[in-house]
């Protein structure tokens, strides 16, 4: 009964905040098994500016050490993302995960992304914490300004079945281009 109310307090929480959304890591620092893949439902809200994003979420193990994950965001922009994750160390009883992940998104502009994620898994949940760096090729008509948003993301992963777990997580923005938001959503694996 705890863990429905926690779930709804959370989400609760995020819609009254209703002011919209940043992207973020939306996952702990474990990697799929090769052959298993993830899809995942994530609204956020970002602060300043304000906007909102429904974050449809993919991945696919790859190897034992690799998986793919592809990120597509439905706002008043639509962004596409993916980015290729690599264990670096596994999340054990005596260590937490740590894993990095680079790639590119795009939507009016392009980006490129890297990710540093450390994750420790408790008995009834996961916390997880990373460093977010983009690079940002933004048109301004004339030229190509290019802008470096950086962020420190930190969240919970719930279980709430089997093969499901509840994620929220909040994105602190660390340089000026960068938009501190609030998330919460569903990821299924398969």
């Amino acid at each position: 009964m705890k863990k429905p109310m926690i779930l709804l307090g959370c989400l609760l929480l995020m819609f009254s905040l209703l002011r919209p959304a940043q992207a973020g890591v939306f996952g702990t620092a474990g990697l799929l098994k090769p052959g298993h893949f993830t899809f995942g439902l994530e609204p956020e809200i970002a602060f300043s500016p304000s906007h909102f994003i429904l974050w449809i979420h993919g991945g696919l193990g790859l190897t034992r050490s690799i998986d793919l994950d592809v990120q597509l965001g439905l706002g008043a922009d639509m962004v596409f993302g993916a980015d290729l994750e690599f264990g670096l160390i596994r999340d054990t009883k005596n260590t937490p995960g740590l894993s990095f992940a680079a790639g590119a998104h795009g939507s009016s502009n392009l980006g490129l992304d890297a990710t540093l994620l450390l994750s420790n898994n408790f008995r009834t949940f996961s916390f997880f914490g990373a460093l977010d760096a983009d690079i940002e090729f933004v048109d301004t008509g004339n030229e190509t300004e290019i802008i470096l948003p950086i962020y420190f993301d930190l969240g919970v992963a719930i279980p709430i079945a089997r093969q499901m777990e509840f994620i929220f997580e909040g994105n602190i923005g660390i340089t000026e281009h960068a938009a501190s938001s609030l998330s919460g959503g569903v990821l299924f694996y398969f």
